[in-house]
């Protein structure tokens, strides 16, 4: 866990490692040239398992979680964020994972999103071949909710500076090649948003380092894309609100291309792949001011076939392509 003038949460977000149900960890923290009164908080903790390494000044966050990696003695590496609280059974359930999947290379898992005003249960897939294909268009996991396989100096990967904003981002495209992606089908974090977080202050940058991340990743699959596939495949990616038939035309287009791509170059398994495609396809009709023909297209599109959907699932759809016509009105 790095932090830098994270007094405000930092108290919490310790306490909720220390009192794992599973108990055999160090917990590296790295106070990056904080100015506030996180020394204080950290020291103030008298506990064996923390190894606290204090920079003397502020050095960046992926430097500072590249010192911890390299410091790191243990098999696995789990993630924290210090405005976050890991729920109990976090380390038991992931290292358990693990245990029971050799080949896993990353474990994440189910949360919460935690606000001022809500808490809301976050749903991931516990499917390899899914979390990969979706990493097309984002990052597949919530970063402090991952747990890692301690390969990093082995393999010489590590958080690279070069993608900063997207580092995790960048590193999911890199060690999915190494081994199964795994989910705990259960909430293991709160995660807080808040408008001082990093990725909150540093939007369009991000957007700009993802997609050159999308275009990397496409080239190590031998994904074939038109100069305005990729465009399409960054709208989707950026989650660009469609305003137009045509719009969503190209990203059906774009979805049918990837099946193709997959297809031809047999990356991941059909099954799993139309998942994706579904996936984003129903959230793209969705994500419209198009009322009923957004809907249509989603109906007579064979993306909408290439998985079951419950009708339950459809009349939502249907209800938020209306509610969103409605609001344009």
């Amino acid at each position: 866990m790095s932090v830098f003038n994270g007094e405000h949460y930092l108290h919490e977000a310790i306490e909720s490692i220390l009192s794992q149900t599973y108990t055999d960890f160090e917990f590296i923290i790295i106070n990056d040239g904080s100015i506030d009164s996180t020394d204080k908080i950290i020291t103030s903790f008298n506990d064996k398992r923390i190894v606290y390494l204090n920079n003397n000044a502020n050095i960046g966050l992926i430097e500072s979680l590249n010192k911890g990696l390299r410091a790191s003695k243990g098999k696995y590496i789990a993630r924290m964020d210090a405005d976050d609280i890991a729920l109990p059974e976090r380390l038991k359930l992931q290292v358990q994972t693990f245990g029971e999947n050799q080949n896993a290379i990353v474990v994440g898992s189910d949360y919460y999103s935690l606000t001022p005003k809500k808490l809301k249960h976050i749903k991931n897939r516990n499917n390899s071949d899914y979390q990969k294909a979706v990493l097309l268009f984002s990052p597949c996991f919530c970063h402090p909710t991952v747990m890692m396989k301690n390969i990093f100096s082995e393999k010489n990967i590590f958080y690279n500076k070069e993608y900063v904003h997207a580092e995790d981002y960048k590193l999911w495209t890199e060690l999915c090649f190494l081994g199964e992606f795994l989910n705990v089908k259960e909430p293991l974090l709160k995660y807080r948003s808040h408008s001082s977080q990093v990725s909150s202050n540093n939007k369009q940058s991000q957007l700009l380092i993802s997609r050159r991340i999308r275009e990397q990743f496409c080239e190590r699959l031998n994904f074939k894309l038109s100069k305005e596939q990729f465009d399409t495949l960054n709208t989707i990616g950026n989650n660009v609100f469609i305003t137009s038939m045509e719009m969503l035309e190209e990203i059906e287009s774009c979805l049918l291309h990837l099946k193709e791509q997959n297809k031809q170059q047999k990356v991941f398994s059909e099954s799993s792949f139309n998942i994706f495609l579904h996936k984003f396809w129903f959230d793209s009709c969705g994500y419209t001011n198009l009322g009923l023909a957004a809907y249509s297209s989603y109906s007579r599109s064979m993306l909408s076939k290439v998985t079951k959907v419950t009708l339950d699932k459809k009349s939502r759809l249907l209800t938020k392509c209306l509610i969103r016509k409605f609001k344009k009105a």
